[in-house]
């Protein structure tokens, strides 16, 4: 397998998934630097479903944006985005982050999600590593952290829209760390379950850990899935959670536990628990923005960045819709469960010299 052109050079791989690998790129006549994201196997679904979804977020600040998208010769098809510099679980290995960031960094994703929701869509798979940021935390201040478009939200492989989940039962969707508790369940999922992984990548980042990690293997057996599920509904509205964060916390977490599955979150409510948070634990010049934000009328500012347009066949099938996606990582069993595993591995290469040379 290849992509029909040589205007990009192939750096390194970054990063896979069972179903994807992802490549840094430069471009040869700009020396601008890409992600691209393909399939393992032909048709499997995952990124065309990806690029549906982030076609329906086009131009919303905090989503990459899409650089091109097409197929390549042999059936596979493939994502070039802008090249982000870090996750959030990878700025955690590096560096200890302050209660104020680990705030300004929730306000922001809450405040993307709201846009995303607005549209009907859910991620269903918030974790540190699908939260990039556009440069890195050292010395960032919180303004800063609190801009739009600075940390941004990838991997939509498995997102869905809220329609097309209504009638998915039994269903396992997300990382066992950051999944919630509906999710354990294989129960219908909405808004709250993007609010509820949140708020575990939170806690994560102030306690480098979650209580039931200890719990996860390689396995991603029902058991596991059940055990860390009843983990996490033990657990939650409890001290353990939230004895680092300031009381306001807790309101969130409650907030989360008390909407009903169907039921829309009460975004500037919850904006208003990270303001307040982030007022007793830091100064900022633009909490106000957020005071009274309306999504309606602060809807997306073009995004004046220049797409490059590679010659490669562009016009997929129409076989796989988004009532079928969820291809990638699943496992179906006797006991009527299906598993979405996180299992992420990252390798370098110095094989790989020209986007030519991708074959599998």
């Amino acid at each position: 397998m290849y992509l029909q052109t040589s205007k990009y050079e192939v750096l390194s791989m970054i990063g896979q998934g069972s179903a994807h690998q992802v490549f840094k790129a430069q471009h040869n006549l700009t020396s601008q630097l890409y992600a691209i994201k393909m399939e393992k196997c032909p048709r499997s679904g995952q990124i065309e479903n990806e690029f549906k979804v982030l076609k329906e977020l086009d131009e919303m600040e905090g989503i990459p944006k899409i650089i091109n998208y097409g197929m390549t010769p042999d059936n596979k098809s493939f994502l070039i985005m802008p090249l982000l510099n870090c996750n959030l679980h990878d700025v955690l290995i590096c560096q200890e982050l302050s209660l104020s960031q680990i705030l300004a960094i929730g306000l922001n994703i809450i405040e993307t999600l709201e846009k995303i929701h607005h549209k009907k869509i859910l991620h269903l798979d918030i974790k540190p590593e699908n939260i990039m940021l556009l440069q890195t935390i050292q010395n960032t201040s919180i303004d800063q952290l609190l801009k739009p478009g600075f940390i941004q939200i990838i991997d939509f492989g498995l997102s869905q829209s809220l329609e097309n989940l209504k009638n998915q039962k039994n269903l396992f969707i997300g990382s066992l760390n950051f999944a919630s508790r509906a999710s354990h369940k294989g129960e219908y999922l909405s808004f709250k379950d993007d609010l509820e992984s949140l708020l575990y990548v939170l806690v994560y980042l102030r306690n480098y850990k979650l209580p039931w990690s200890q719990l996860i293997s390689t396995e991603f057996t029902n058991s596991e899935i059940k055990s860390i599920g009843e983990m996490k509904t033990s657990l939650f509205n409890k001290i353990a959670l939230y004895d680092k964060f300031p009381q306001e916390f807790l309101k969130f977490m409650s907030h989360i536990d008390t909407l009903k599955q169907d039921e829309i979150p009460d975004y500037s409510y919850v904006k208003s628990l990270f303001i307040t948070m982030l007022q007793t634990t830091s100064s900022s010049q633009i909490l106000d923005q957020f005071q009274n934000y309306s999504y309606i009328s602060s809807i997306i500012q073009a995004i004046n960045s220049e797409t490059i347009q590679i010659p490669v066949q562009q016009n997929l099938s129409n076989q796989f819709s988004m009532e079928n996606q969820l291809q990638e990582d699943i496992i179906e069993n006797d006991a009527k469960m299906i598993c979405l595993s996180d299992m992420i591995w990252k390798y370098s290469t110095v094989k790989i010299k020209s986007i030519l040379d991708i074959k599998y």
